[in-house]
């Protein structure tokens, strides 16, 4: 098209921000018209001819300017522009998925001495500090002798890019992931900005991938040119709810998941949870971002789901078979299946969908075990299948009076993140991809502008005239009661938002969505915030046969914090990555507690 042979030159001062993001100001405008479209010398030729100078005299680096928010929300950003590939990258990503096509193009002049070469790049290293010139020294692989990408120099809340980022505009333009450079993880990490807003130079090098996992990571076949396809979401809506299961939900912690669901859930956007796990790094349980280590916690599974984290470890020793724990609790057993293990949805939904209305206390008894199973097995702990609930809480489930007992907090971020652990090294066509999405879509919407619907003004309930406080909303219920999602088919792909999150700034990041001022008009449930002491807890997250890590100290920043660079690194071990239920027969219970963690082995 036409709008691709002429680009916007803004140049003569400096970028300011804005409401939605980076803005050219009171900064000079020409536009520059060619015969086709550009090259990257083409476009910087015309830009010296434009602006009167000489490449003999000057040197001039430039940066585009494109939308990254969805729908819409724009968001923009600058993206570095200094070579054919970078350039066309840029063209791609402002004609292909957004709605704001046309080139703008920031540039910056600076005069060269006399004396010195034309070429900036020496002049440039000469004048950074010694640190830095010695940080940006690429590490030596002590057994091939070989150098390795050098740990990034990350530089918070700076809309220009300083000249000591060069080599990073070239692994980004490269498309290459995080976690994946070289052989060191934790590379571009953290921005070194703290809660006050200030920001430096660090270097977070911080442990060695684990070739187990990077050799078949999908980051690396992405960054290898390997087309990928989205990975299939599996999650299932529950059984329809009914008043009379609310005296055994509330106690349970799972009022404010089942609210959600009354609401209506919304689809999983794949495409954006296929863009997160690929950027799932399973040594630090963490997501790589260009602008700093992120992840789910704890606080975010207690606000946005409202799930209980003190309690005992979702584990249990059976004594009964599952079909005479049915039997028993239920009141039916289904038919005969041993073809895989798992209860099948469509026996559940036939038997207990709708509890009938002159039933008694024992069948309300059954049909809300049947239908906090759905929620539990359906939107919690998905199966892999698609059309079987995991039934391995259902002896816990069963016991109604002692739902709420159990750690379901814990066990459900354990659980997300084996899956992502496991999705992010599968790369065919029909991988699929568990763990509680629900809770990750929430958690991405509330963090970052891609793939965010709309947000209309919510419509939560009147707390005042509630029942119980238990009832309260939660911070997911928001995003059910008040979203808009546009469906756009050219700008809410897969690769729309790998390119998205390659280009993720720091300022586009809300690293504390949960601030008072943020949620004071939401009146939230009591245990969203019942549990905060334990939200730093270090302590193993348990679901039955998995043991996962959980490591809050590698993202301090999120509960408003100090970030320590480089954090302390813990083995997320592979070991326990292999686990199966039979290693871990010998761990009978995890308590977690304001005091202490209780580990009891028999």
């Amino acid at each position: 098209g036409a709008m691709d042979k002429f680009v916007r030159i803004y140049s003569g001062g400096e970028l300011v921000k804005g409401p939605n993001g980076v803005e050219f100001g009171d900064l000079s405008e020409q536009g520059i018209w060619f015969k086709a479209a550009p090259t990257y010398s083409e476009l910087i030729d015309a830009v010296y001819k434009k602006l009167g100078l000489e490449p003999a005299t000057h040197n001039v680096r430039a940066q585009g300017r494109t939308n990254v928010g969805g729908g819409a929300h724009r968001h923009f950003i600058m993206v570095p522009i200094d070579d054919d590939m970078s350039w066309s990258n840029y063209v791609k990503a402002v004609f292909n998925g957004t709605d704001w096509n046309c080139l703008e193009v920031y540039v910056q002049t600076e005069e060269l001495p006399s004396a010195e070469p034309v070429s900036p790049e020496p002049a440039l290293l000469d004048s950074e500090p010694l640190d830095a010139q010695h940080q940006n020294t690429p590490p030596r692989d002590p057994e091939l002798g070989a150098s390795l990408f050098a740990p990034s120099m990350v530089t918070a809340n700076a809309p220009t890019v300083h000249p000591q980022h060069s080599w990073l505009r070239r692994i980004r333009s490269a498309r290459a992931r995080a976690g994946i450079r070289g052989q060191v993880a934790g590379e571009e990490v953290q921005s070194g900005q703290y809660q006050c807003g200030a920001s430096g130079t660090v270097d977070t090098t911080s442990c060695l991938l684990i070739g187990l996992y990077d050799e078949v990571h999908r980051a690396r076949a992405l960054a290898a040119g390997q087309h990928l396809t989205e990975l299939n979401p599996r999650n299932r809506e529950p059984l329809r709810f009914d008043k009379r299961y609310e005296r055994y939900l509330r106690p349970a912690g799972l009022m404010g998941l089942a609210n959600i669901c009354r609401a209506g859930l919304p689809s999983i956007d794949r495409a954006l949870v296929s863009a997160l796990v690929d950027r799932w790094r399973p040594e630090t349980h963490t997501f790589h971002m260009p602008c700093g280590e992120i992840t789910i916690t704890l606080q975010d599974v207690a606000m946005i789901l409202g799930l209980p984290i003190s309690g005992h470890a979702v584990i249990v020793n059976k004594t009964e078979s599952y079909i005479e724990l049915y039997q028993r609790y239920l009141g039916k057993a289904p038919p005969s299946d041993k073809s895989r293990p798992g209860l099948r949805v469509a026996w559940v939904r036939a038997e207990f969908n709708k509890c009938p209305e002159d039933a008694d206390e024992e069948t309300v008894k059954q049909h809300a075990r049947a239908y906090i199973l759905s929620l539990v097995g359906g939107l919690l702990f998905p199966d892999a299948s698609g059309d079987r609930y995991t039934v391995y809480p259902f002896p816990l489930i069963a016991d109604l009076e002692n739902i709420g007992s159990y750690s379901w907090g814990s066990a459900t971020l354990a659980y997300l993140y084996r899956a992502m652990c496991d999705a992010c090294r599968r790369q065919s066509d029909q991988s699929n991809l568990t763990g509680c999405l629900l809770l990750l879509q929430f958690w991405s919407w509330e963090r970052f502008p891609i793939g965010r619907p709309d947000m209309l003004k919510p419509k939560f309930p009147n707390v005042d005239e509630l029942e119980d406080d238990r009832d309260r909303p939660t911070v997911g219920l928001r995003w059910v009661v008040g979203a808009c999602t546009y469906r756009s088919a050219p700008a809410r792909c897969y690769e729309h938002f790998t390119n998205e999150f390659d280009l993720l700034t720091d300022d586009q990041v809300v690293w504390s969505p949960y601030r008072d001022d943020r949620v004071k008009t939401l009146h939230l449930a009591p245990i969203c915030t019942q549990d905060s002491h334990l939200w730093l807890t270090q302590a193993p997250l348990v679901f039955f046969f998995m043991v996962e890590v959980y490591t809050p100290e590698r993202v301090m920043r999120q509960f408003g914090l100090h970030q320590e660079c480089p954090p302390p690194f813990r083995d997320t071990s592979v070991e326990l990555h292999w686990y199966v239920q039979r290693y871990v027969c010998c761990l009978c219970m995890v308590v977690f507690d304001s005091r202490k963690l209780e580990i009891m082995y028999q």
